[in-house]
């Protein structure tokens, strides 16, 4: 593993610590911020590159002011420092696991108060790291016994304003024509992004895979038509466990948080918007595919656009009893916003490549030359991954000229060529789809009517 990647593996693990408040919108009274700091020293967390899962709250303090100060890159560590494993007399460690699996919701701390005060232990003989790492070790951590315990009720949870919470997931839809394989068929991924709210879903799209750059696109434009959220809310899938989408919550000041393995309770809303979706859309949709009426990804994403605006978001929803478009236009909330420009740089991908004594660095199965200063050292490569033309060169935090194109195999994953639609036959009855695309752009139009007379621009 690179130095920097554990550096930003480090960053990452400390900015999900301070999340719940650098993301908030309204700052915390210092009362409550102590005692935030108090209720958080009291957990046990994993974090990379060291033995320690205790935060004291002088920790975290520090945390927040190094982050309110450099962002991301000053919750990097400055120096490594490598933890031994200490012995921890049998008997004692053999009580500690006893203790805690009476009762797993047991704080390290607690343990070892329990410990000394029954006299198992001298005070200051056992330190709260080395417990933990072994009790790690032997299966009892508290957050694998508390994943093992029965389950219990869940509470209905609504958050208290729109992009305060937002639940986002991959759902495999249906096939279209392969564009890249005539006569066969390919499986559609939908991914949708709900606000907790209001049940409004701020973007949806469907593509041909559930990779990381899908899920990156469909955040980037969300954000850009909505803002910034508090909180991104997901499960632990590959896309969503990626150091890449950490590294983007973290400058943009989201907490970032997934659900437990095997657990989607938590993504309720997301959840009961794909059952919906199972009942209501894809119905419609496959009977447009199987008589040939839809063929190709932009329509069926032109499909879902209309059935969103001009069906799902005007329906009264079950639990709020107003529709989804109501409720989130009621809100009064300050959005915080980027540019497209501002997203795009913090979008980028980022890799470390060696730079060899001829000065070229390799990207992507491309070559690339970059200034003679930079030969033999370690350098940062910042990138969009559908555009390998332009590769930013960063060394110790300072940019340097981009990188040249020697040998440019690839410039970028090129879309499929899709087959053109085929000719529309007459219909024998009435569309769902194409009415809910028709109530979509007539809304669209009346907004577009209402800020004319106001003389103002839609955003």
């Amino acid at each position: 593993m690179a130095v920097n990647q554990q550096d930003e593996q480090i960053a990452a693990a400390r900015y999900a610590l301070i999340a719940p408040i650098v993301s908030r919108q309204t700052p915390l009274l210092p009362g409550e911020l102590r005692q935030w700091l108090e209720q958080t020293a009291d957990r046990l967390f994993e974090l990379p590159g060291t033995g320690r899962q205790t935060v004291s709250a002088r920790t975290l303090e520090r945390y927040l002011a190094a982050y309110r100060k450099g962002g991301w890159d000053a919750l990097k560590p400055k120096a490594r420092q490598t933890v031994a494993m200490t012995k921890l007399p049998s008997e004692i460690l053999q009580l500690a696991i006893k203790l805690r699996r009476e009762r797993p919701q047991r704080s390290v701390e607690q343990l070892i108060f329990l410990l000394e005060q029954s006299k198992a232990a001298q005070p200051g003989q056992v330190a709260a790291s080395t417990l933990a790492r072994h009790l790690r070790k032997a299966g009892a951590s508290r957050n694998e016994l508390q994943q093992s315990a029965p389950s219990s009720e869940f509470r209905r949870f609504e958050a208290e304003d729109i992009l305060t919470l937002v639940q986002s997931d991959f759902k495999h839809f249906v096939y279209l024509p392969d564009p890249n394989h005539p006569g066969k068929k390919r499986k559609t991924i939908l991914l949708a992004l709900v606000d907790d709210y209001s049940r409004y879903v701020l973007h949806a799209q469907i593509y041909w895979d559930e990779q990381l750059p899908r899920l990156e696109d469909s955040l980037k434009k969300a954000i850009l038509r909505h803002g910034i959220p508090e909180t991104f809310y997901c499960d632990n899938g590959s896309a969503f466990s990626a150091h890449h989408l950490a590294r983007i919550c973290g400058r943009l000041g989201i907490r970032l948080v997934h659900s437990k393995p095997y657990r989607p309770q938590g993504r309720g809303k997301v959840e009961r918007l794909f059952q919906f979706v199972d009942s209501s859309f894809r119905p419609e949709v496959q009977a447009d595919v199987d008589q040939g009426k839809l063929t190709t990804l932009a329509e069926l994403n032109n499909a879902l656009r209309g059935w969103l605006d001009g069906y799902y978001h005007e329906r009264v929803h079950g639990s709020t009893k107003r529709s989804p478009r109501e409720k989130y236009e009621s809100s009064n909330r300050e959005r915080k916003r980027k540019s497209l420009t501002e997203l795009n740089t913090l979008f980028l991908w980022e890799e470390t490549r060696s730079v060899d004594k001829a000065c070229c660095v390799k990207l992507g199965g491309n070559i690339y030359e970059v200034e003679t200063a930079l030969a033999g050292k370690r350098v940062q490569l910042r990138y969009d991954p559908f555009d390998l033309t332009e590769v930013q060169v960063w060394w110790e935090d300072k940019r340097y000229v981009e990188a040249k194109p020697v040998e440019l195999n690839r410039k970028r994953k090129k879309k499929p060529d899709e087959p053109q639609p085929r000719p529309q036959e007459q219909k024998e009855s009435l569309s769902f789809l194409e009415l809910a695309e028709k109530k979509r752009q007539a809304a669209w139009q009346e907004d577009e009517l209402h800020y004319a007379r106001k003389g103002g621009e839609r955003t």
